[in-house]
């Protein structure tokens, strides 16, 4: 089977970096900075790491700077607390600020699910929110604290081959040869240890937290929705709309994982707005 673009591209263009954070360290992967190209930060979600933004970065690479940030526990950056949702988004302005201080100014956010929670009230730069969960759906609710109460019988196994694979399939929402070979390839390469798998399912709490998308900050300037996401309960424009007020909304073929299963239909949204 041919090596993925995806892949390749990750191995050539992005290179893994650290910057200090509180007393910990925080990994982002990046590749040349090119004056005169807007920068972007990306943020991915829970029980993930930058491969799953890896198709979406090829994809804006051309017109952009990219970074990658890895939210704590996850890829190769430490583990911290993180207590509520306060302190998350805390923690994603202080490293915001360091990476702006010793990489490059930032001009845009684009954030994926749980990353969403991080960077909803920023102020620092302009946002695209990719498949947010302002509020859960029961059955999500439900999984979710299951995983919280479980989370060390379930982290022997969270990361085996053949898990990683039914979960995957289970969340695809794009039935192409092309969308089933991305989406292994990111469960694959984004396995969690132990350690990092008990630790992430105690973040849970911050998904739960009905406060998380009260007060959004109007740098939010755009949303994009899968068609087939049943994570949020928010499922169409007018009950998207009561959350982010006059921020344009747009939906898009795929389930929650559209930035992966669909990374050129995403592109070409961001990049219209950019």
């Amino acid at each position: 089977m041919t090596k993925l673009p995806y892949a390749q591209w990750g191995e050539t263009h992005l290179k893994q970096q650290t910057v200090v954070v509180e007393g910990f360290n925080v990994s982002y992967w990046m590749g040349d900075i090119r004056p005169n190209l807007p920068s972007i930060l990306l943020v991915h979600g829970i029980t993930g790491d930058h491969n799953g933004l890896i198709p979406l970065a090829r994809e804006l690479h051309a017109t952009c700077n990219i970074i990658l940030l890895e939210l704590p526990g996850h890829g190769k950056s430490q583990r911290q607390s993180l207590k509520d949702t306060r302190a998350f988004q805390v923690w994603f302005d202080d490293a915001f600020q360091a990476l702006a201080a010793e990489v490059t100014p930032i001009d845009w956010i684009i954030a994926h699910s749980f990353g969403c929670s991080a960077v909803v009230h920023s102020k620092r730069a302009k946002i695209i929110l990719l498949c947010p969960v302002p509020t859960p759906s029961r059955l999500y609710s439900q999984y979710a604290r299951i995983i919280t109460q479980l989370a060390p019988f379930w982290a022997l196994f969270y990361s085996w081959r053949l898990f990683v694979l039914l979960r995957g399939r289970a969340l695809r929402k794009v039935r192409t040869r092309r969308a089933r070979r991305v989406v292994r390839w990111v469960g694959l390469q984004s396995r969690a240890s132990y350690q990092q798998a008990v630790y992430q399912a105690r973040l849970v709490d911050i998904i739960l937290d009905p406060k998380v998308y009260t007060h959004v900050s109007d740098r939010v300037k755009l949303v994009i929705c899968g068609l087939e996401d049943t994570t949020a309960q928010q499922r169409d424009s007018a009950e998207l709309g009561a959350v982010f007020g006059h921020t344009p909304v747009e939906f898009l073929r795929g389930g929650h994982l559209l930035p992966i299963e669909s990374p050129e239909r995403t592109a070409r949204q961001i990049q219209q707005i950019l």
